[in-house]
């Protein structure tokens, strides 16, 4: 293999006695065929914890706080190049070439390779050619993409039958931190992924596991799957001391839904943290007493100095067995979320009692958690102790990742499958799913900061902290306008360049969005600030504002721009000033409003729609429809007092027949009343909606807007002049 020669001709000389199982055996298997608890003891006592498992937990939290007031980019580029594995994911990318060259990937197709998922005989004994597999929580898709890239190396006689559920991106109830805005394989997968009833992904939907369930039958003949995996987690940067507990009922969800859908003698690959509390023992021991193997796997390109193992479970028992203990579960969560509502955990009671776990079962496990915990433990104090002599340390580490990196292909055969046999046929890694740049993903990231830093901050008086925003959306948007800004007053497009059809109308129902949290169509930063500075600060209302321009003035402005004295002008406003605090209601009454306007057009007239915002699929599904009933359109230059605004040129009633029933369909969908409490999402898919040509526009306008929003909210809550600080598009 070249790649390989290449390795082995480096300038760095390597010690070829490296040992290298000791990155690519971090194991512990724990016994099975456990009996299995009465399932009628299920959460009827109160947690209990175990003093030697708390002190352990208490010595790793203090080998943490070493780590409070490093800032978190650069600790993570120390410890990458301290990392024994820290070349395999560039030479992945660079000469694998797999959809997903992440670190993601090269840690599920390590544990493919070494755990012997793929039950081949039991496939054949089947007359199978497939292997079906369910992929929990797995934005944006790396495990699947090692996974056919597994099978199309090692079993190249089977083929892939996926389908995966994690938490809608385009659903803009969801998002930043819980979302995965990373897109490329779902935007070109939809059909592969199941975002439940109510259409967002989450989990905890009620009901959730029924329909998977459904959903999987329906799609593998009948059969639940050969392979679930689950690599779900929660942010815990607020509180990294408590992840195990912070994720625990994310857990105890993904492993029940697993339950629920595997096949008898399939297999689950489980993402798990520390193992100190009493539900994670209790889990451990539930899955030991379904499954005929288990063992617990950190793969050598799992970063050493975090606590991340993978359960591998092989052979299931079989659903009946598991299906009493998976009712118990979702019936005293149920119970617990309507008493308390309470989303951090199950509740202060516990799986099992502890006389119900033997003694010889949660001795294995203290041995299990104190072996992950300490090799944890020493992998953080020789970076802190690296950090004085790291340049000397770096050049000393180079040879153990050639040689490690060298091993890892070594060890899994790795080598480029053919495009056809990649999950989309087509080269997606890297640089996204278009041959242009994403314009959401441009300057997406936040400020890193040290965890003792983000704590000051959460206790930082609300004016310093309006202040320290208001330069960060500044840099943000800054970051953002060096990519791509607009340079006209207006942004001219054809009706000619809108590609898609009536046909591509489909109504798309679920969960309301009250309020907006993610969106597909500003750059991913300026919502984040845009999310934190309105659930943080008081909204300041339009009459309030310093500059209040009335709807005279706004129309004469907008129509000046557009050189369009005579145009209709749909003002609304004050109608989105009115209804912030509710999303559905905003788009409904907006809907209404250009309705109405459009009805009273006459052909060759022209149109302005001011103040209605592109943030969700709804709104701009609205916008590209109604340019299709006009032969051009542009988006206005957003202004911090006048607002934004969409011009619309020549009406033409020879083209809005059919899409102006469109927008009278939706009005009808809008109220969730009507609707058995779901709520129209779109009536475009989301890949029509950005493989238009004005997509790269609607996202620079909607980051302008979204800056003007934040700037009147931030000045007034900010104990300092910032109103000496202008606007970019202010600035000299």
């Amino acid at each position: 293999m070249i790649f390989l020669e290449e390795l082995e001709q480096s300038e760095v000389e390597f010690d070829e006695y490296y040992a290298h199982d000791k990155e690519f055996l971090k194991m512990f298997v724990l016994k099975p065929g456990w009996p299995l608890p009465d399932v009628n003891v299920m959460y009827t006592e109160p947690e209990w914890k175990l003093d030697e498992f708390q002190e352990l937990k208490a010595a790793l939290n203090r080998t943490k706080q070493k780590l409070n007031e490093f800032n978190l980019d650069e600790w993570h580029e120390h410890t990458g190049k301290m990392n024994p594995a820290g070349l395999v994911v560039n030479h992945v990318k660079r000469h694998v070439r797999p959809d997903f060259a992440t670190q993601a990937w090269c840690k599920f197709y390590e544990i493919a390779c070494s755990s012997d998922l793929v039950s081949l005989d039991e496939i054949h004994e089947e007359g199978g050619t497939s292997f079906t597999s369910v992929h929990l929580c797995e934005a944006p898709g790396a495990f699947i993409s090692a996974l056919n890239h597994f099978l199309a190396i090692n079993h190249e006689e089977l083929r892939l039958e996926w389908l995966a559920m994690t938490l809608n991106p385009y659903h803009e109830s969801n998002g930043h931190p819980d979302i995965v805005t990373d897109d490329r394989l779902m935007l070109h997968t939809l059909s592969n992924w199941e975002f439940g009833p109510d259409y967002t992904g989450d989990i905890f939907q009620p009901g959730y596991a029924e329909h998977l369930h459904r959903t999987v039958l329906d799609r593998f003949g009948g059969n639940g799957a050969w392979l679930v995996t689950a690599d779900g987690s929660i942010d815990c940067s607020d509180d990294p001391g408590e992840q195990e507990t912070i994720v625990s009922r994310l857990h105890d969800h993904e492993t029940m839904v697993a339950l629920s859908v595997l096949r008898d003698s399939g297999s689950l690959v489980l993402k798990s943290f520390t193992m100190f509390e009493c539900n994670t023992i209790c889990r451990m021991y539930l899955l030991c007493c379904l499954f005929r193997s288990v063992v617990l796997r950190k793969p050598a390109t799992s970063k050493p100095g975090n606590s991340e193992v993978y359960v591998v479970c092989k052979g299931y028992r079989g659903r009946s067995m598991a299906m009493p203990y998976v009712r118990a579960y979702f019936d005293a969560d149920d119970r617990h979320q309507q008493q308390s509502h309470n989303p951090a955990g199950a509740g202060a009671s516990c799986m099992f009692p502890l006389s119900a776990v033997p003694a010889e079962f949660r001795q294995r496990m203290y041995r299990c958690a104190e072996h992950f915990a300490d090799m944890q433990m020493r992998t953080i104090d020789y970076n802190v102790a690296a950090l004085p002599v790291r340049e000397a340390l770096y050049r000393e580490m180079k040879p153990v990742q050639v040689s490690v990196c060298r091993e890892f292909f070594y060890r899994l055969r790795l080598r480029p499958i053919r495009y056809k046999q990649e999950l989309t046929g087509m080269p997606i890694n890297n640089s996204g799913h278009k041959s242009r740049i994403d314009p959401v993903r441009i300057g997406r990231k936040p400020i890193s900061m040290s965890y003792a830093e983000s704590v000051r901050i959460r206790n930082m008086d609300p004016g310093l902290l309006a202040t320290s925003l208001y330069l960060e959306v500044l840099q943000c948007h800054d970051r953002r306008e060096s990519q791509r800004k607009m340079t006209e007053d207006v942004v001219w497009h054809k009706r000619v360049q809108l590609t898609y059809r009536l046909p591509d109308v489909a109504f798309r129902l679920g969960k309301p969005v009250t309020a907006v949290k993610g969106s597909k169509f500003c750059c991913e930063a300026m919502m984040y600030y845009r999310q934190r500075v309105l659930s943080t600060f008081p909204r300041v209302r339009l009459r309030d504002r310093c500059t209040v321009v009335d709807a005279e003035s706004r129309m004469s402005y907008y129509r000046a721009k557009i050189d369009r004295p005579g145009a209709a002008v749909c003002d609304l406003t004050d109608v989105c000033d009115e209804h912030a605090s509710d999303h559905t209601a905003l788009q409904h009454r907006c809907l209404v409003a250009i309705v109405d306007a459009l009805r009273a057009l006459s052909d060759g007239d022209d149109l302005l729609i001011v103040g209605y915002p592109l943030y969700t699929q709804l709104s701009v599904a609205t916008f590209y429809t109604v340019a299709k009933m006009f032969d051009a359109f542009g988006l206005v230059k957003p202004d911090q007092a006048y607002g934004h605004a969409i011009a619309f040129l020549k009406f033409s009633s020879a083209h809005h027949g059919g899409w102006l029933a469109v927008l009278t369909r939706a009005v009808g969908c809008l109220v969730p009343d009507d609707n058995g409490g779901m709520a129209l999402i779109s009536w475009m898919p989301v890949k029509v909606l950005v493989d238009q040509k004005v997509y790269a526009d609607v996202v620079t306008a909607n980051n302008m807007c979204v800056l003007h929003e934040l700037q009147p909210i931030l000045m007034s809550a900010s104990s300092h002049n910032v109103r000496q600080v202008h606007l970019p598009n202010e600035r000299r």
